[in-house]
């Protein structure tokens, strides 16, 4: 109770401070998914290292005939597609469901007795009161706001299963086994792989809700059920060893779906990838989609009863690393960047490299991160490009230059296109304190 007090009285001061100066799903863990911590360094946000680490690939590419996974000269762990590429994304409903191959996930299990208090305190979600069943995702934040892990977050009746990038996931294991000092919890990396199935609703897999509730037997496996963009996905646990089964019963179903289709549906849904979207000077504000649209009013006391948002900022919590530079944007100014959706020219013949310069005329105004060519959008691509640049192109398009990207014409597609002129909540506060 004294921690939880002095938690609260933190957070107050925190924003009186900042005022003064200026889903719902997985369950049961399938048997034999046990594992041991494998550390090693993880790849520097923005950057393309790891990207080709294919040192263990999955086993579906020799099991698949047509499974390519070389992808616009990087060579992947997993396929890239299987011999139709743009066919295997058009053709994806709730007819004709596609089976992606997501190898490349790792699950790290986060259990014991205090498990959902001690990672609430540790990242930008609130999962103290999550509810079993529930999906969300989460950030962990540096000292300055600056996003170093981004991950999707299952409430088991086991623990947190947390759903990451498996070229970050060493990182994030040291990084929570050395957090955990006295704490009642323990981190476990699970023998698991996942598959994900796009465009049609888990029930037509033989999938219920009490597979959800508990991981039936004759299953063997979890999953939890989402959204990539406007098409229904469903991520489905099981164990490494048993891929190709699972896989195969799954495909009785489900036609199998490269990598690529997957990339256009995350890239139109501006989801960034965290190796390639993301650079060491991101803030969460940054993303639309780490903050959710329609966000209004002012940050707001924690309420212990509240769960879990559908974005991975909790903006009603505080007192974890990061939660200032969070408060102090959203009360009282803007991000100096926002990630946009990116038409590019198609007649380049290429992509944009991931970190190429975005320029506007002759200046730097962002940075390109994923690219693909999407089956109806042609080639597109998520940048961050400065917010000033953004705002003028929704005021006087004119007086902003055509931009680039690393040779290719880019124009941001015109749902990104506005300004925010609102008046942040923490300004109205000040400004109302005045009048006084």
């Amino acid at each position: 109770m004294v921690c939880a007090g002095l938690a609260r009285a933190v957070e107050v001061c925190s924003f009186l401070l900042i005022l003064a100066k200026s889903s719902t799903h997985p369950v049961r863990l399938p048997r034999g998914c046990a594992g041991t911590p494998r550390p090693k360094p993880a790849p520097i946000a923005g950057t393309n290292e790891g990207v080709d680490n294919v040192a263990e690939l999955s086993p579906i590419l020799s099991h698949v005939p047509g499974a390519s996974n070389e992808a616009d000269g990087h060579t992947l762990s997993v396929a890239w597609h299987y011999g139709n590429p743009l066919v295997e994304q058009s053709r994806l409903s709730p007819a004709s469901p596609g089976l992606v191959d997501r190898w490349d996930r790792v699950a790290l299990l986060v259990s014991g007795a205090e498990a959902h208090a001690w990672l609430n305190n540790l990242i930008s979600q609130k999962v103290n009161a999550i509810a079993e069943g529930q999906a969300t995702w989460g950030l962990i934040l540096d000292v300055q706001g600056r996003v170093e892990h981004y991950f999707g977050i299952s409430a088991l009746p086991e623990g947190l299963l947390l759903d990451v990038d498996s070229a970050h996931a060493d990182a994030l294991e040291d990084y929570l086994r050395k957090m955990v000092f006295w704490s009642q919890v323990e981190i476990t990396r699970l023998e698991l792989a996942q598959l994900t199935i796009l465009g049609a609703p888990f029930t037509i897999f033989g999938l219920t809700e009490a597979d959800r509730a508990l991981s039936a037997p004759e299953h063997n496996r979890m999953y939890r059920a989402r959204m990539l963009g406007s098409l229904p996905a469903t991520d489905i646990w099981v164990p490494r060893e048993a891929l190709t089964e699972h896989w195969d019963e799954l495909a009785e179903k489900a036609t199998p779906t490269g990598a690529m289709a997957y990339e256009g549906l995350r890239i139109l849904a501006r989801i960034p990838d965290i190796n390639r979207d993301l650079d060491e000077r991101v803030i969460p504000h940054e993303i639309p989609t780490f903050i959710g649209r329609g966000i209004e009013g002012a940050t707001q006391m924690d309420v212990a009863e509240d769960g879990p948002t559908e974005a991975a900022v909790h903006l009603n919590k505080g007192c974890y690393r990061g939660q200032e530079t969070v408060s102090r944007v959203h009360n009282l100014g803007k991000s100096p960047r926002v990630l946009v959706l990116l038409h590019l020219d198609g007649s380049a013949g290429r992509l944009p490299a991931s970190g190429s310069p975005v320029l506007a005329g002759t200046k730097q105004v962002g940075r390109v991160g994923s690219s693909v060519h999407d089956a109806d959008y042609g080639p597109i691509a998520l940048a961050l490009v400065k917010r000033t640049v953004v705002e003028k192109l929704a005021s006087n398009p004119a007086a902003v230059p055509g931009l680039i990207c690393d040779g290719v014409d880019a124009a941001i597609d015109p749902d990104d296109v506005r300004a925010d002129n609102a008046t942040r909540p923490g300004r109205a506060a000040i400004d109302a304190l005045r009048e006084k």
